[in-house]
């Protein structure tokens, strides 16, 4: 018989055992009026019935014992001492080393990434140069273009005044002559 089984039989008996007397004994009509009664008594050192039957039947998530000190994983199956003993030989340099390059080892490391990288600055600043000299050209044409329109106003508002005075002058000997 499983465990599944055995519960749903104790569980309405438990419920019928447990909550009924609770009820009775703690019922609105036997409580005094000065004291409310509670939706649901719990007692801390009571559990409730469904915990009790849960607790003594559920084998999902067993309980660990609490220790004081962490237990370490495999440790009587590591063997002490270093992984493995390597004999130690000293490397002799030879005189000649034509592939190491210079005595200061910092000139060697990273030689190819540090000639990319101030390729990459000096396109990058020849860009910006280029760049600026455009931008400059492109605001003196600008400017200049700013100056042509403005002094085409310039021109066309006096060539409009003397044009006006000149039909002013014109109306005005047209009067003169019909007046004559």
């Amino acid at each position: 018989m499983s465990f599944g089984a055995l519960r749903s039989i104790i569980r309405p008996v438990s419920r019928t055992l447990f909550s009924s007397p609770i009820k009775s004994a703690f019922s609105p009509a036997t409580l005094p009026p000065a004291i409310s009664p509670l939706p649901a008594i719990k007692c801390p050192w009571i559990p409730p019935s469904s915990a009790l039957i849960h607790s003594l039947t559920d084998t999902r998530l067993p309980k660990r014992r609490p220790i004081d000190k962490p237990r370490k994983k495999r440790a009587s199956l590591r063997p002490s001492g270093p992984y493995a003993w390597v004999k130690y030989t000293p490397v002799i340099q030879p005189s000649a080393t034509p592939n190491q390059g210079s005595s200061n080892q910092k000139n060697v490391k990273r030689r190819n990434e540090k000639k990319r990288i101030k390729q990459r600055h000096s396109f990058i600043m020849s860009e910006k140069r280029k760049r600026k000299v455009l931008m400059q050209e492109a605001k003196r044409k600008k400017i200049i273009k700013r100056v042509e329109r403005k002094m085409s106003a310039v021109a066309r508002d006096r060539a409009w005044a003397i044009r006006l005075a000149e039909l002013q002058r014109l109306e005005e000997e047209k009067k003169a002559a019909a007046t004559a």
